[in-house]
């Protein structure tokens, strides 16, 4: 499938999508910042080279994790007061012994694509612009689950009893786009599943208390491929 198909195809199902109820959305976000260890994140960012996350509440210390394939490195970091202003929010970071050039090391999030606002079940962060250099960050509005392994970003789409996923490549490159979804809840965590060609694709991840999941291909009963994820955020009405 052409990029041209996949796009107006995701566009397409995010314009057959009802917009966000007035109750709004919850979001929640995790990353795992150890062997199966897993914490709420403040902020992550998904990257075609990159996956980052931000640990911390707020102003104060905080740890940034940074995966490139699946290869993690950390570092602590200061977080600085946030700095709102006309439709955007920077976050200053300061790491030790490292002098930012102007305007700074940071992350740039929106005050009006947020989870705050009924028509968007996501907040955006735009950029992360730390000492490895400055990483613009994928969004997904309207998603329910957005996710990160080290070989592909996922997306699901969950509204009006549809459920789809969208898979792509680390690199940007298209995935797999499948409709026709379910959702299970199993030991705490939910389960989402699709079925193509013989093959089940299977998306588990858990709430707070429950962090954690992974993406698998089977068929026959079979596990052909297992992906732990990286980070991801869900939103779920409230």
């Amino acid at each position: 499938m052409s990029s041209h198909r996949v796009r107006l195809v995701a566009v397409l199902l995010l314009s057959s999508l009802p917009l966000a109820s007035a109750a709004g959305f919850s979001e929640a976000s995790f990353a795992q910042v150890g062997a199966g260890v897993w914490q709420p994140v403040r902020f992550w960012c998904d990257t075609p080279g990159r996956v980052l996350a931000l640990s911390g509440t707020g102003a104060g210390a905080g740890t940034l994790t940074q995966w490139v394939g699946a290869v993690r490195s950390q570092v602590p970091v200061t977080v600085g007061a946030d700095d709102p202003g006309a439709g955007q929010v920077y976050t200053p970071l300061t790491f030790a012994g490292r002098t930012a050039p102007d305007p700074g090391f940071f992350v740039h999030s929106s005050n009006v694509e947020n989870v705050q606002d009924p028509a968007y079940r996501l907040t955006r962060v735009n950029e992360f612009r730390v000492p490895a250099g400055s990483f613009a960050c994928r969004f997904v509005p309207q998603a329910a689950v957005l996710a990160a392994t080290a070989k592909h970003s996922v997306i699901v789409w969950e509204a009006g009893g549809r459920v789809t996923y969208a898979s792509r490549n680390r690199d940007g490159t298209p995935g797999v786009t499948i409709t026709g979804g379910t959702r299970i809840t199993r030991d705490g965590r939910a389960e989402y599943r699709w079925n193509r060609g013989g093959y089940g694709y299977v998306l588990v991840v858990g709430p707070a208390g429950r962090a954690g999941g992974e993406l698998r291909v089977e068929r026959a009963g079979r596990v052909l491929s297992r992906e732990s994820l990286l980070a991801y955020s869900v939103s779920t009405p409230r």
